[in-house]
């Protein structure tokens, strides 16, 4: 098993400038955020169909919040040949130890098995229709660029949107926007977002959501516990004392969570009653 810091230990001990700093962001946030666990989409999700189409729509922010992390990894360690070291040994650690469990978690037999194809397999195991998320897969197989596949196939424009948006900031190289973009457009706000999506689903449809149901509870569980706290010491070893940095950030997530508010704005809009 990894070795893995508390929450209180990864953020405890940072310097009391850095947790200034990171209590800053979180209070600006904090209305961006209220407006996320206040959106009308989750008491909307009443049955197996309204939740079909959110995990036809989700699936696209579950894939891309891989590519924000893969980016990561490219900047903060080395992944070429020959092998150098590369960046701080602390960001190298806290980013390798969130793609361990992201890309290679355990499925309920203990298999390994990353978060996105685990989400894939909730999707049939519910029948939701996976076949956009296939395509749009094999087209980057092929080396059809990201924005090709969101022009030339049939995505949902705030989907298209919200994977767009991604892209720009990955495309940026600025790391701390990047991280930032992860740890408060993302890794911060998911375990309350699904706490709110959870509700008495798969009580109602027993066997229908086993593989949903263990998909959030592993994010409930490594996002809250672990990978929040990490993402945030990234983020404050990545902006150090640059005043600059840290109103970039803020700005970075703010966006992010708009965009994630105009996704969900999307998806209401295509649930079955409205």
């Amino acid at each position: 098993m990894p070795v893995t810091l508390e929450k209180s230990e990864s953020l405890s001990n940072l310097s009391p400038y850095y947790q200034e700093k990171i209590s800053w962001l979180q209070q600006a946030l904090r209305p961006h955020r209220e407006a996320l666990m206040q959106h009308p989409l989750y008491e909307s999700i009443y049955d197996l169909t309204d939740l079909r189409v959110f995990m036809e729509h989700h699936i696209f922010a579950v894939w891309d919040f891989m590519s924000l992390l893969k980016s990561l990894q490219r900047h903060l360690t080395c992944v070429d040949v020959p092998w150098t070291p590369h960046g701080s040994p602390a960001n190298r650690r806290l980013i390798n130890e969130i793609v361990l469990e992201e890309e290679t978690d355990i499925d309920p037999a203990g298999n390994p098995i990353s978060h996105f194809e685990l989400y894939v397999r909730a999707m049939e195991e519910c029948g939701a229709d996976v076949r956009l998320i296939h395509e749009f897969m094999a087209g980057l197989h092929q080396g059809k660029s990201v924005f090709a596949q969101l022009e030339n196939l049939p995505v949902p424009g705030h989907t298209h949107d919200f994977v767009a948006h991604t892209f720009q900031i990955i495309n940026s190289g600025q790391v701390h926007r990047i991280a930032a973009a992860f740890t408060f457009g993302r890794e911060d706000v998911i375990p309350d977002m699904f706490r709110c999506l959870v509700g008495d689903l798969n009580r109602r449809y027993p066997g229908t959501l086993d593989t949903f149901q263990y998909y959030m509870d592993r994010h409930i569980q490594l996002d809250d516990e672990v990978h929040s706290p990490l993402a945030m010491r990234m983020v404050a070893e990545l902006c150090g004392q640059d005043e600059h940095k840290w109103q970039e950030c803020l700005q970075e997530a703010v966006a992010c969570q708009k965009m994630r508010l105009h996704l969900w704005d999307g998806i209401l809009a295509n649930l079955p009653r409205y």
